[in-house]
């Protein structure tokens, strides 16, 4: 009797560590417009994305670009065949969802779509806006983050914020280092550009956020052109910039915006989930390890 106790025990133990070692898959729970699926008489359908892995102390992207349409018809069996996701926002859990990945995809931008099998209503927040539309400019509900693990938490307790003048100026200063000269459309006509003299005023602060940590970031506009642009006419995306406690500031990326801040590996710091916005791109970035550290997930929509 004791033997058996003893088996049953190591097997309990060997299953436990079995299911830690498990990596970590973080998906999105995204509302996509019919016309960029197969349901034509569907106003929006619901599907979660599923974009990165964690593998050792790194977050990897998942697969996420197809070259030709054979690529489509064999690509899913690069993706978990079935997914249940705690879906998080916030820091809160708002539910748990379950998915299946389709034997293939119709289109290069469904590449790591999976279909929703969880019966009744999903985890909603807010109404469809043109907020979250990116690319489609279809007014979609705001993506939530799906993590297969119970890990939704946001430690670093990130927040919208307004930053003190002191932070705004330092922004603005890192904005000039960034683009040192930039241009603008010459009145004379349209596919010429002409240098652009602007004031460090000039730049706002779109959105900002802190961390209880001092962390902030923020996202700065300026309506101008990158003078290496040779097609002439493309608006520079607004770029963000975070600043360490210290009052350091590094740019880190263009064409984004913010989706959420979570523990999504129960490591006791936050990563920063980004979506992806840039001219027939869409996709998501995530961030973590203070910024030293990002993966991307990139798609085209043609």
């Amino acid at each position: 009797m004791k033997i058996k106790i003893a088996i049953v025990v190591i097997l309990l133990c060997a299953s436990v560590a079995g299911q830690s070692k498990q990596s970590i898959v973080l998906g999105v729970l995204e509302d996509v417009p019919a016309k960029f699926g197969s349901a034509p008489d569907v106003p929006n359908f619901r599907v979660v994305r599923v974009v990165f892995q964690k593998s050792g102390n790194d977050w990897h992207p998942l697969p996420s670009h197809c070259p030709d349409e054979q690529c489509l018809k064999t690509i899913s069996s690069q993706f978990p065949a079935e997914m249940t996701w705690t879906i998080a926002f916030d820091g809160k859990n708002l539910g748990r969802v379950s998915s299946r990945t389709p034997k293939t995809y119709d289109a290069y931008a469904a590449v790591g779509h999976q279909e929703i099998t969880t019966k009744g209503p999903l985890p909603t927040v807010g109404k469809r806006s043109g907020d979250f539309a990116g690319q489609l400019d279809i007014p979609v509900y705001r993506p939530l983050v799906a993590n297969s693990k119970p890990y939704f938490e946001d430690p670093d307790g990130w927040k919208p914020s307004s930053p003190e003048p002191k932070s705004i100026a330092a922004l603005r200063e890192a904005f000039r280092k960034k683009y040192p000269k930039l241009c603008q459309i010459s009145k004379q006509g349209q596919a010429t550009l002409v240098p652009l003299s602007y004031r460090n005023n000039d730049v706002k602060v779109v959105k900002a956020y802190i961390s209880k940590n001092g962390w902030k970031i923020a996202r700065l506009h300026l309506e101008a052109i990158d003078c290496e642009d040779t097609e002439a006419g493309f608006d520079i995306d607004d770029p963000w910039f975070c600043m360490d406690p210290q009052g350091s500031t590094k740019f880190f990326g263009t064409g984004i915006w913010l989706v959420d801040a979570g523990d999504y590996d129960n490591d006791g710091k936050s990563e920063l989930l980004f979506s992806i916005n840039r001219d027939n791109r869409g996709g998501y970035e995530l961030f973590y390890d203070d910024f030293k550290k990002h993966a991307v997930y990139e798609f085209s929509y043609h």
